[in-house]
């Protein structure tokens, strides 16, 4: 976790980084997503033997409506599995996990969204990546709205690591349309799975 720690460091999103363990038995949702409801997971769960976990956030924040934009906030997890193929097989079920297909009433509320997800490859490793992009403003929130959010989760297994990595961009309404900031939510967390594909060697 340390090699991880200095490259979302290096990735110039906040100073403001926290560490946490996850624990053996915490739920692991590959449709969960910082701006949505846990329940729009529909019971997609991943189960696992679990040997250690641990976690990264950047500029956690109470409560989303404090948020000044342009900001960007990660959450990284790290799930230490008995061996690489254990790994993959996880990765593999969180590539074919059924995501709710309606659009969805943001957690924040002022706005509803729509998931998408797909297969993509970072380095030589196939990561499964789920969105979430506006595509309604609620007509009463129009106005006072003081941020567009763009969520972004790419979940994959690097040898006997099951990693999930998602960035949540905040960009004011009048600079960018509601794609373009999922889309930078995407880049931040693609160059950031790209790091350490390539940085923090495979454990077996």
């Amino acid at each position: 976790m340390a090699t991880i720690r200095q490259l979302v460091e290096r990735a110039d999103v906040g100073d403001d980084i926290r560490e946490r363990t996850i624990e053996v038995g915490e739920p692991h949702e590959p449709c969960d997503l910082l701006i949505a409801d846990p329940d729009r997971s529909n019971g997609g769960g991943l189960e696992f033997d679990q040997v250690w976990g641990a976690g990264l956030e950047v500029n956690p924040v109470g409560i989303f409506v404090d948020v000044q934009p342009p900001r960007t906030l990660l959450n990284v997890t790290v799930i230490g599995l008995r061996d690489a193929s254990a790994a993959a097989a996880a990765a593999r079920r969180a590539r074919t996990a059924r995501c709710p297909s309606k659009d969805f009433r943001l957690n924040i509320g002022m706005a509803t969204a729509r998931w998408d997800a797909r297969t993509m490859t970072i380095g030589s490793t196939s990561a499964r990546l789920t969105t979430a992009t506006v595509s309604r403003v609620n007509p009463e929130n129009a106005e006072g709205m003081p941020f567009l959010p763009g969520d972004a989760r790419l979940i994959f297994a690097h040898g006997s690591l099951l990693i999930s990595v998602e960035a949540l961009a905040f960009w004011p309404p009048k600079l960018s349309t509601a794609t373009d900031v999922t889309a930078t939510a995407q880049e931040k967390a693609t160059s950031l799975a790209t790091m350490i594909v390539k940085t923090v060697s495979a454990p077996g």
